[in-house]
């Protein structure tokens, strides 16, 4: 037996439920709570030396393989010009021998547009070079690097300034597939370590192709003992008997509905501000849709579909219901980033069909607000509209939080710390509200809430240690990760 003291532990049974130490088991199960140290204990005891203890944290929707993997190449966030781009491309270590850089905003550039091609072969010749943009929908290559892919898929690529749709997955699907085992696991061992420091106990991680590719999803699955923290794992691909076959319990993730607000292709139900003759993508049609959702309905798996703009998330919405309707069952189907709702009546639709809606609070960090990309791209009427934690939460729809990482970086105290300071006040959750995006209600969107994401006996002993009380400051940023343990054992220490 191991006695947690010292500190003050939040159960999230409730805002107000605490208590000041905690038992656990040799199964790394919570056996006991305590207000005080039991007198005469003479096991193993842990001072966790005035800290505040909450479940581990849980991120509901991650690219782990990539935001592992993109660690070792050329973050390009702060980029401010395209020499900011190239010095950095330049600093960096090649990756699987590939030239690499993520996380590219080209409105942020004091030239407004991606690297080109020619640029890109002047200081690259001999290397493959991709640049990805921030939203993971858009990517640029070098020469050298369309040779490589026109050799891979022998089809010839076409001309494109930028490469975006199904040509940006084809490409980026290009350099997935051709990275060693090896590479593979180092890439999910960084992505754990990542994880860890920020508090985080479990990820959630899309692994395929979003076609019929399930990539290293085995690899993984054999793997996952290897790993200090839990990766819940999503075969990203449409083939159901594919699925099924993995062993896997539920299917999708990032398969696309739509494409994104700064790639011009999520699907509106009305013209975007900034260019009244787009309405963005629907990727495929109603009768697509329905035959895969029931398809996998009918098999017992969870579906989750990326939906940004309205229009797709009522042609997912509508499939789900559909299925629900035929063959009522208990699998809480995913809409992931559910960003823009304007229809009230979707709200109530979800709620009534049990579908949940998979967020990324950050992100209204990044694009919220009167002068940020929502609004310039939706007007700020339609802006105010996005990221809708309250609305949903109060009218009963499960949300969790995510960091779609490697798009925003794997931070669940910055999406904490963005749900209870969202731009549009109307918005706005508490932060236990927030909290339990990263603990309790993650946990509820795989079945897991008698396991995990409470404070209890008989659950899981996963917390994260905290130096600020993230449920009565106001100021949550910064605030630093001090211990994180995992069944019951140390697995971070700061």
């Amino acid at each position: 037996m191991t006695l947690l003291h010292n500190a003050l532990f939040y159960s999230l049974k409730d805002p107000q439920d605490t208590f000041r130490a905690l038992l656990v088991d040799e199964q790394g199960l919570i056996r006991e709570t305590f207000q005080s140290v039991p007198a005469g204990f003479s096991g193993t005891k842990i001072d966790l030396k005035g800290s505040f203890v909450y479940p581990g944290f849980v991120d509901t929707h991650t690219h782990s393989f990539e935001g592992g993997l993109y660690s070792f190449a050329a973050g390009l966030g702060g980029a401010t010009c395209l020499t900011d781009v190239f010095i950095s491309l330049q600093k960096s270590d090649p990756v699987d021998g590939k030239k690499i850089g993520y996380n590219l905003d080209e409105n942020l550039l004091k030239e407004r547009r991606f690297p080109t091609r020619e640029e890109l072969d002047k200081i690259f010749p001999s290397v493959c070079c991709l640049i990805r943009r921030i939203d993971g929908h858009s990517v640029q290559i070098n020469s050298k690097a369309k040779e490589e892919i026109e050799k891979w898929g022998k089809i010839p690529l076409p001309e494109h300034d930028v490469y975006r749709g199904n040509w940006n997955d084809y490409i980026s699907r290009w350099f997935h597939r051709n990275v060693s085992d090896e590479q593979i696991i180092s890439a999910y061992q960084r992505a754990a370590e990542l994880a860890l420091k920020t508090g985080h106990t479990t990820i959630h991680t899309m692994i395929g192709d979003a076609k019929d590719d399930p990539l290293h999803y085995n690899l993984m699955k054999e793997s996952r003992d290897r790993f200090p923290i839990d990766f819940v794992l999503y075969p990203q691909i449409f083939n159901v008997p594919v699925a099924l076959q993995l062993g896997a319990e539920r299917v999708g993730g990032c398969v696309l509905a739509d494409g994104s607000f700064g790639s011009g292709t999520a699907a509106l139900t009305e013209p975007y501000f900034n260019n009244p003759k787009n309405r963005g993508i629907l990727y495929k049609s109603d009768q697509e849709w329905e035959k895969f959702i029931i398809e996998a309905h009918d098999s017992g798996l969870q579906v989750a579909v990326h939906c940004i703009g309205d229009a797709a998330i009522k042609q997912i919405l509508a499939a789900y219901v559909k299925a629900q309707k035929e063959n009522p069952q208990d699998l809480r189907h995913q809409i992931i980033h559910c960003e823009l709702i304007t229809d009230e009546q979707v709200i109530k639709t979800m709620n009534e069909y049990n579908v949940a809606a998979v967020m990324q609070p950050v992100f209204d960090l990044l694009w919220g607000g009167a002068d940020k990309l929502y609004a310039r791209v939706m007007g700020k009427e339609r802006a105010l509209h996005c990221n809708r934690f309250r609305s949903l939460e109060s009218a009963g729809v499960l949300v969790t939080g995510g960091s779609d990482w490697y798009v925003t970086e794997l931070n669940a105290l910055k999406g904490i710390y963005t749900a209870t300071n969202h731009h549009n006040p109307q918005e706005r959750l508490t932060p236990y509200q927030a909290l339990s995006l990263y603990t309790r209600h993650a946990a509820r969107l795989i079945k897991a809430e008698y396991r995990v994401g409470m404070l209890a006996p008989g659950m899981e002993a996963d917390l994260v240690c905290l130096d600020k009380d993230i449920l009565q400051e106001q100021d949550l940023l910064p605030t630093n990760v001090l211990h994180v343990i995992k069944r019951g054992q140390t697995v971070f220490e700061c």
